[in-house]
């Protein structure tokens, strides 16, 4: 594929507001070394609704990082989660995987794929649903796609 088709398929996934990641780094940084919420056992996979600044709203997230991880999480270790936004603003693009609304998850949302960040695990708040092994492995192929793997 060209630059200029795939460009034309995601040119509207790329528009995000980079004030709000701005903001959101630097509350990780600010914020995300107080003690850790290990009453709470995050997974590979699931989404979790969380707020990466005190100001932002409430948004899901799938926890993209191993479960070695997450367990040193959960055990007060480490105090950050690899996550992937997820948005109800559904676009025709290859940078997003679509995933149906279900459990606690509100609407029909896009994980955003070129999208990854951190966020603390004391900004996780509510479990939302846990992607199938088949979703995840379309993220995960996305993922290694925006990032120029090869296998």
């Amino acid at each position: 594929m060209e630059f200029e088709q795939w460009f034309s398929q995601n040119h509207k996934a790329l528009q995000c507001n980079p004030k709000s990641q701005k903001f959101s780094f630097a509350d990780f940084m600010e914020n995300s070394f107080s003690t850790t919420n290990t009453s709470i056992s995050i997974h590979r996979g699931d989404v979790w609704y969380g707020k990466i600044h005190n100001k932002s709203k409430k948004r899901p997230f799938l926890i993209y990082q191993n479960d070695f991880l997450n367990r040193c999480c959960q055990m007060g270790e480490y105090a950050s989660v690899i996550v992937i936004p997820l948005s109800s603003n559904i676009i025709q693009t290859t940078l997003r995987v679509l995933i149906p609304q279900r459990d606690n998850l509100k609407k029909d949302s896009q994980i955003v794929c070129n999208a990854i960040g951190l966020i603390s695990v004391d900004k996780l708040l509510l479990k939302a649903t846990t992607l199938t092994n088949s979703e995840l492995q379309t993220v995960d192929k996305v993922v290694t796609n925006i990032l120029g793997i090869k296998d």
